[in-house]
C-alpha cells in the first residue's frame, strides 16, 4: 500500500515538473518568436509595419488569452506599438493597457520594461491630445521611483505639462527636486534639467504683465552661468543650448534687460537660420521685433514682423506678430490698431477670414491657447477704451466691457485648472490691471453694479480659494491633527525649495529638500486616498453683487465704501441708505505719496509743531480725496462705516484722517464721527459668515513675557489687563511658560475671544508672517487649518497686521489665516503698539463690549475716551490709531464675575453653618 502511494506521488510530481518545464519552454519559445518577428525592425514604411502587425496578431491567436506571463505582456506591448505605427491609436491604447496590466505583476524585476510600455502609452495619449490621461500615466511611472531613462523623462514631461497649463511653480518644484538627484553627478541630465527650468521661467515671463520677482532673475543668471560653464563637457546637442538662450532672453526681456535679451535673440536667430529650423528662427525674430520696437527702432521691428508673417506656418507666431505690430504701430490712431489685435485673435483661433467677434470661453478653451488668448484680449480691451477716448463713441466701451468679462472668465478658468497656490497668485497678478480697466469702463458707462463686481473680483479671487479650503475642511471634518501636519509639511517644504533655488550646489540642502518633498508627497497621497472630495469644495465661488450688499445693509444705519486703485488710477463706490455714489479718485500718484507720508507720521511717537501741522494738512487732503462727494462728513456722521480698502490703503487707519481744517486735532479725527470696520472683500466675508460658531468658553488670553528666541525682546505683562480679564466668566489665562504653542493648539478651538499679546513679524526668507509663543513661532501656513470658534481674535502684538504685499490678493497676513480658520472678526495692530496706550484702549474696549456695544462701536468709544483723557503728543495717531477691526461688528455678550454676590453667599452659608452648630451644641 505504501509503495502504491509513493508511486502515485512520484507520478504526480513528474507530471507537475513536466508541465512546468513545458510551460517555461513554451514561454521562452514565445519570446523567441516575438524577437524573430521584430528582428527586422528597420522597416519604416506603412506596408511592412502592417505585415509585422499581422504576424504578431497571428502569434497571439495561438496563445492562451488568459495567460499572464511576462512574455504575453511583451507580445501585447509589441502589438500596441505596431497598431500605433499603422495609425490605429485606439487599438494601440487597448493593447498597451493590456500589456501594462500584465507587466505590473513583474515590475519588481522588470520595472524598466513596464516603464517603456507606459512611456509609449503616454506618447500616444499626447498624439491624441489627451494630455490629462498622459499626465496620469507619467505619474504612474514616477510613483514607482525607477532609475531608468523613462522615469527621468517622465519627471521632465510632467513638469512641462504643469507649466503648459499655467501651473508654473508646481513644475519648477518638481524639476528642482530632480536636480538634487543629478546635480554634479550626471552632467548631461543636470544641464538638461537646468535648461527645462529656464524654459519654464521663459514661458512664465513671456506672458507676465506685472509679476516680476528679482529672486527669479538671480536664479536664471545662476542657471545660465552653470550651463555655459559645463556645456562643452556634456554630450548635449547645440540646439539645447540655443533653446535655453531663447528662454533666458525671455526672462531678461521681462526685467527690461533689453540689451542682454536682444543679444541672445540675435544669437538664437543666427543659429537656427544655419540649421534651417524655421519655427525657432521665426520665434526669435518675433522677440527681436518686440525689442526693436521698445527701443524705438521701428524700421528694424517692421522688418522682423514681416519676415514672421511671410515665413511662419505657426499660428501662435503669426498671431503674436500681428499683436506686436498693432501695439507698436507708429503714427496711428487706436482704432487703426484694433484690426491687428482682432487679427491676432482670429489667427490664433483658426478664424482668419471671418468677421471679428469676441470669442466664447469654450472656443478659447478648445483652442488650447488660453494663455496666449489672454494676452491678446487684454491688448484688445485696452485699445477699445483708447478708441472711445479718441472717438467718444460708447459702442467701443460696450465692446471693451464684453471683452473684459471674457478676460475675467478666462482668468478664472486658468486659476481653476491650476493647482499650485503660487501659480494662482501668478494669475491674479496677471489679471489686476484688467480689473482696474474694467472699473474705468464701468465708470465711463456709469454702471456701478458692474464696477462693484470687478472690484470684488479683484480683491477676492485668491482669498476665496482659502475660504473654499476652509469649507471643505468643515464639511468633511478632516481630523485637526492631519490639517496641522499638512500645513506644517507644506511650509517646511516651501522654505527648503526656495533655499535650494538660491543655492543649487549645496549637497546638504539637496538631501533635506529631497527628504522633505518625499515626506510631504507621501502624506498628501494618503490624504487624497482617505478624503477624495477634499479638493471638490475648493471650486465655484460666487462674487456677491452690489444689490445683495445693499439689501443686507438696508435700514442698518450702516454705510460702506470700497476702493480699487494702483499707482496711477483709482475709483470708489460709496453707499448709504439715501444714495450710491460712484466716483473717480483724482491725482492718484500724488495721493499715494500723501498716504505714505501719513503712514510714516503715524508710526512716530513724537512730532514737532511743523510736522503736526503738515500731518493735519495732508490728512485733511487725503480725506477729501478718498471721500470726494458733497457733505461727506454729514453722510457718515453717527453711522457705522465699513471700508473695503485696496493697494496702499490696505493697513491704513482711516480713523486717523482729519475731517476739519479748523477744530482741535484730537477732535478732528474721523474716529470722532463714525465707528469704522474693515473687510478684505464683501464676497469673502459672506463666506466666512456661513460658518456658525458655537464656542463653549469665553476668553483665551495668552501673554508670553519672555521668549526662548533671544532676538525677541521681553514684553511687560499688564497686571491691569490680566485683572480685567479675570473679571469675566469662563476666562483662561496663560502667561510665561504656559503661553506655549501647544497650549494654543490645544485650546484655541473652544473660545469666543482669543487674545494674543506677543511678538509677530515676517520671515526674512519666505516673507511669511509669523506670531510667537513662549517657546516657538507659528507661521501663517501653520495657522491655516487650525479651526477655531472665535467671534473675535485680538492680536495685541508688534507688526501683527503687516505681511507680504501681493497686488490683487491683498495682504497675506495673520488676520487672513484666522479668518480662514473660522474667526468672524480680527482686531489687530498696524504698527509696534505703545504698551501703555494700547493696554488702556483694549481695556476700555472690553468695558464697552460688556455694556453691549458692537465691536466697532466699542473700539470707537475706547479710542474717543483715550483722546479725551490724553492731550499733547499722546493724542498723535501713533498712540491710539494702531488697532483696526476687520470682519463682523456683532456685539459679544460678556458677563463679569460678581465677587460681592459670591462673598455674600459665602457669608450666608457660613452663618447658617454656625447657627446649626450652636443649636446642636446647645441641645447637648
Amino acid at each position: 500500500m505504501a509503495k502504491n502511494v509513493m508511486s502515485l506521488f512520484v507520478k504526480c510530481f513528474c507530471c507537475i515538473l513536466l508541465f512546468t518545464v513545458s510551460a517555461a519552454f513554451s514561454q521562452e519559445h514565445l519570446a523567441l518568436q516575438i524577437d524573430a518577428i521584430l528582428q527586422p525592425d528597420k522597416n519604416v514604411n506603412q506596408t511592412n509595419n502592417g505585415v509585422v502587425l499581422e504576424q504578431l496578431l497571428e502569434l497571439l491567436s495561438h496563445q492562451e488569452k488568459r495567460s499572464v506571463t511576462a512574455e504575453m505582456g511583451q507580445l501585447y506591448a509589441a502589438i500596441g506599438k505596431y497598431y500605433y505605427k499603422t495609425n490605429s491609436n485606439n487599438k494601440a491604447i487597448l493593447y498597451l493597457k493590456k500589456a501594462i496590466d500584465i507587466q505590473k505583476k513583474y515590475k519588481k524585476h522588470s520595472l524598466e520594461v513596464l516603464n517603456k510600455t507606459r512611456n509609449n502609452l503616454a506618447w500616444i495619449y499626447s498624439y491624441e491630445g489627451l494630455e490629462k490621461k498622459r499626465y496620469e500615466v507619467l505619474q504612474e511611472i514616477l510613483s514607482d521611483k525607477g532609475n531608468d531613462k523613462y522615469t527621468f523623462n517622465a519627471g521632465i514631461d510632467s513638469a512641462v505639462i504643469e507649466a503648459n497649463t499655467g501651473d508654473f511653480y508646481s513644475g519648477l518644484s518638481r524639476l528642482n527636486l530632480l536636480l538634487t538627484k543629478f546635480n554634479g553627478y550626471d552632467i548631461d541630465k543636470e544641464l538638461q534639467l537646468r535648461m527645462v527650468i529656464v524654459g519654464i521661467y521663459g514661458k512664465m515671463y513671456e506672458n507676465a504683465f506685472l509679476s516680476k520677482k528679482s529672486s527669479d532673475l538671480e536664479i536664471i543668471k545662476k542657471h545660465q552661468e552653470r550651463i555655459e560653464k559645463e556645456f562643452e563637457n556634456s554630450n548635449l546637442p547645440y540646439s539645447f543650448l540655443y533653446a535655453a538662450y531663447n528662454n533666458i532672453a525671455n526672462v531678461y526681456e521681462a526685467f527690461d534687460n533689453d540689451s542682454e535679451a536682444l543679444e541672445l535673440y540675435q544669437k538664437v536667430a543666427l543659429f537656427y537660420a544655419k540649421e534651417e529650423a524655421l519655427s525657432e528662427q521665426v520665434s526669435a525674430l518675433n522677440n527681436m521685433g518686440y525689442l526693436y520696437a521698445k527701443q524705438g527702432k521701428h524700421k528694424e521691428a517692421t522688418t522682423c514682423y514681416k519676415k514672421v508673417l511671410s515665413q511662419s506656418v505657426d499660428k501662435v507666431q503669426k498671431a503674436t506678430a500681428y499683436d506686436n505690430m498693432g501695439y507698436f504701430l507708429q503714427n496711428s490712431s487706436a482704432s487703426e490698431k484694433l484690426t491687428y489685435f482682432q487679427k491676432a485673435i482670429q489667427v490664433l483661433l483658426d478664424k482668419p477670414e471671418s468677421d471679428f467677434q469676441i470669442p466664447s470661453l469654450q472656443t478659447i478653451r478648445d483652442s488650447n491657447y488660453e494663455q496666449e488668448a489672454l494676452i491678446f484680449l487684454v491688448d484688445l480691451a485696452f485699445h477699445y477704451v483708447a478708441t472711445f477716448k479718441e472717438s467718444k463713441k460708447t459702442e467701443y466701451l460696450d465692446l471693451a466691457k464684453a471683452t473684459l468679462y471674457r478676460i475675467d472668465e478666462l482668468v478664472s478658468l486658468l486659476r481653476y485648472e491650476s493647482n499650485s497656490e503660487q501659480s494662482k497668485l501668478f494669475w491674479i497678478e496677471k489679471g489686476v490691471n484688467t480689473y482696474l480697466l474694467a472699473v474705468e469702463v464701468c465708470y465711463l458707462l456709469n454702471q456701478p453694479d458692474d464696477a462693484f463686481y470687478f472690484m470684488e473680483k479683484n480683491k477676492a479671487l485668491l482669498l476665496q480659494e482659502n475660504i473654499k479650503n476652509l469649507q471643505a475642511k468643515l464639511a468633511f471634518e478632516i481630523p485637526k491633527e492631519l490639517l496641522e501636519k499638512e500645513y506644517k509639511l507644506h511650509y517646511e517644504w516651501m522654505v527648503l525649495d526656495k533655499l535650494f533655488q538660491q543655492n543649487t550646489t549645496d549637497i546638504s540642502l539637496q538631501k533635506q529638500l529631497t527628504s522633505k518633498a518625499n515626506e510631504f508627497k507621501l502624506f498628501m497621497d494618503k490624504m487624497q486616498r482617505n478624503y477624495p472630495k477634499y479638493v471638490q469644495l475648493k471650486k465655484e465661488t460666487e462674487t456677491i453683487s452690489l444689490e445683495k450688499i445693499k439689501a443686507l445693509h438696508n435700514h442698518s444705519n450702516t454705510s460702506f465704501i470700497t476702493y480699487i486703485l494702483n499707482d496711477k488710477d483709482g475709483y470708489g463706490i460709496f453707499y448709504s441708505e439715501q444714495e450710491t455714489y460712484f466716483f473717480k479718485i483724482n491725482k492718484v500718484s500724488n495721493l499715494q505719496k500723501k498716504i505714505q507720508s501719513l503712514k510714516d507720521y503715524q508710526k512716530q511717537s513724537l512730532l514737532n509743531k511743523a510736522a503736526i501741522a503738515d500731518y493735519r494738512k495732508v490728512a485733511f487732503e487725503v480725506f477729501n480725496a478718498l471721500f470726494p462727494f458733497k457733505n461727506a462728513v454729514e453722510k457718515i456722521n453717527t453711522k457705522n462705516l465699513i471700508i473695503v480698502p485696496d493697494d496702499t490703503l490696505l493697513n491704513f487707519p482711516f480713523e486717523a484722517l482729519v475731517v476739519s481744517a479748523n477744530d482741535k486735532l484730537s477732535e478732528s479725527y474721523l474716529i470722532q464721527k463714525t465707528a469704522i470696520s474693515y473687510l478684505q472683500s464683501f464676497s469673502v466675508f459672506e463666506r466666512i459668515k456661513v460658518k456658525k460658531n458655537s464656542p463653549s468658553k469665553k476668553i483665551l488670553f495668552m501673554a508670553p513675557s519672555q521668549f526662548k528666541e533671544a532676538s525677541l525682546a521681553p514684553l511687560q505683562l499688564s497686571n491691569e489687563m490680566i485683572a480685567k480679564l479675570k473679571g469675566y466668566n469662563s476666562t483662561t489665562i496663560y502667561t510665561e511658560n504656559n503661553a506655549s504653542k501647544i497650549n494654543f493648539y490645544n485650546n484655541s478651538g473652544t473660545y469666543e475671544i482669543i487674545h494674543l499679546s506677543t511678538h509677530a513679524g515676517v520671515d526674512s526668507l519666505s516673507h511669511t508672517p509669523w506670531i510667537s509663543f513662549q517657546n516657538e513661532k507659528v507661521s501663517l501656513y501653520e495657522l491655516y487649518g487650525i479651526e477655531n470658534q472665535a467671534e473675535l481674535v485680538l492680536l495685541d502684538a508688534c507688526k501683527t497686521n503687516e505681511g507680504l504685499f501681493a497686488s490683487g490678493e491683498g495682504i497675506m497676513n495673520l488676520s487672513r489665516a484666522f479668518f480662514n480658520n473660522g474667526s468672524q472678526s480680527v482686531l489687530a495692530s498696524l504698527w509696534n503698539v505703545n504698551e501703555k496706550s494700547g493696554n488702556e484702549i483694549i481695556e476700555n474696549f472690553y468695558n464697552e463690549l460688556a455694556l453691549g456695544q458692537s465691536k466697532s462701536k466699542a473700539l470707537q468709544l475706547a479710542k474717543i475716551k483715550y483722546l479725551k483723557k490724553h492731550q499733547s503728543y499722546e493724542s498723535l495717531p501713533y498712540y491710539w490709531a494702531s488697532f483696526t477691526l476687520t470682519g463682523s461688528t456683532n456685539p459679544i455678550h460678556l458677563v463679569t464675575t460678581n465677587y460681592v454676590i459670591y462673598a455674600c453667599l459665602f457669608i450666608a452659608i457660613l452663618l447658617v453653618g454656625l447657627f446649626i452648630w450652636f443649636k446642636k451644641r446647645k441641645n447637648r
